[in-house]
């Protein structure tokens, strides 16, 4: 019987609307501001589902957030121009903590992942 096809997170469509409101914002000149702040909502939901859905599964996920706040913030810094001045910096800032962080997250996702197949090999076998 074959497999029903996976559901994407849902923080995958969030990613997905954010990133079609920034391109959107590029292309429509009068509507940039406003479609920045819509992609920065739908940024912030989809770095909130994937952090749920990481925590609930055991998994880091500080690296990835911190990555994804600094998109968000650097969205908002060239979308609202001066009106949110210190964008960027808080960008810069937040990308860079992201990462730091961001191998240690790698080296500890690889090892869940490596102890889990290894519990499912020993059930199995």
């Amino acid at each position: 019987m074959p497999h029903p096809a996976p559901i994407p997170p849902r923080w995958t469509a969030l990613t997905a609307g954010a990133v079609a409101c920034v391109l959107a914002a590029a292309a429509v000149p009068g509507g940039r501001a406003q479609l920045t702040v819509v992609a920065a909502g739908l940024g912030l939901g989809a770095i909130a589902a994937y952090g749920t859905a990481r925590t609930r599964a055991g998994l880091p996920c500080a690296a990835v957030a911190w990555l994804g706040a600094g998109c968000v913030a650097g969205a908002l810094g060239w979308g609202l121009g001066r009106d949110y001045s210190f964008g960027y910096v808080l960008a810069g800032f937040q990308l860079l903590v992201g990462a730091v962080l961001l191998p240690g997250h790698r080296r500890r996702s690889t090892r869940q992942t490596d102890a889990a197949r290894a519990r499912d090999t020993a059930e199995a076998g």
